[in-house]
């Protein structure tokens, strides 16, 4: 397929990402919906996990409604880590911060970055991956810095995402630039706004972007310019607990811990990246 990347390699990609992940669990009895973890057997610690409903390859659904990805994977080895039996729901990004933060769940992989806003309302792991933001746009497209882009160019990104407040805090120095800020609601809709011209670039999460340039989809689509950190677009991900989960927190740390140290995370990375993520 050959994409091309303006990165000096795969790896220099991920040492310029940051974490953007987290975990969402709880432990209240709600209704399972389509394609949920069933019911645990009873007597047995029991939490619940919560991710995003559609971000691969973080996570994503099977042809059979099954959720997968590597947070998936990931949040399945810290449960047997810790002993207890975890059930997984997906839900948007902005439900699982509120329903975490309101003790619906009890983690959340939610890859989610630290701001002093969201940890007046939850607890932070341990950092487990670093986040970045990158640009992309079809080959050819001469290198141009986010500022310069949005001068002249139709950029689409996900509604509500960081990557779309950078675009309307430069938009709202020249509303001349309005017109350029096409927002979208998932991460489909932000490839497919460049392949029909509604757009002609995109900007999103620098390992989304990797794992769409890997797919057939993004055949003949590039990064523009290098990943992006600075104003909150990247920075170290976490996963996220409700207020006063104090244990469960340096529980789950002490399993990130373990499972960097005895390489079941990196046997993992391995299945959904060419590079280290951490």
């Amino acid at each position: 397929m050959g994409f091309r990347m303006r990165f000096p390699t795969a790896h220099a990609i991920l040492t310029a990402a940051v974490l953007t992940a987290s975990v969402l669990l709880a432990g209240l009895a709600l209704p399972q919906p389509a394609g949920a973890d069933a019911p645990p057997p009873a007597g047995r610690p029991h939490l619940r996990v919560v991710v995003i409903d559609h971000s691969p390859p973080f996570s994503d659904r099977d042809a059979d409604g099954l959720l997968v990805g590597f947070n998936i994977d990931f949040g399945r080895e810290l449960c047997r880590s810790l002993g207890v039996v975890c059930s997984f729901d997906a839900a948007p990004f902005k439900q699982i911060i509120d329903d975490v933060a309101a003790g619906r769940y009890d983690i959340g992989f939610g890859n989610v970055l630290r701001t002093p806003d969201r940890e007046q309302r939850l607890l932070f792991s341990i950092p487990y991956w670093r986040s970045s933001t990158s640009l992309v746009g079809r080959r050819g497209v001469p290198e141009l810095g986010l500022e310069e882009a949005i001068r002249s160019r139709r950029i689409a990104a996900i509604r509500g995402s960081r990557q779309h407040a950078a675009l309307l805090r430069l938009a709202d120095a020249d509303p001349a630039l309005q017109a350029n800020v096409v927002p979208v609601s998932t991460l489909d809709d932000l490839w497919e706004a460049m392949r029909n011209g509604q757009s002609e670039m995109a900007i999103g999460p620098t390992l989304n972007v990797v794992h769409f340039l890997l797919s057939d989809s993004g055949d003949g689509f590039e990064t523009i310019g290098t990943p992006m950190s600075e104003d909150g677009l990247g920075g170290t991900v976490h996963i996220v607990f409700p207020p006063g989960q104090h244990d469960l927190k340096a529980s789950v740390d002490r399993a990130l811990t373990a499972l960097r140290n005895d390489g079941t995370y990196q046997r993992i990375n391995r299945n959904y990246f060419p590079f280290d993520i951490y």
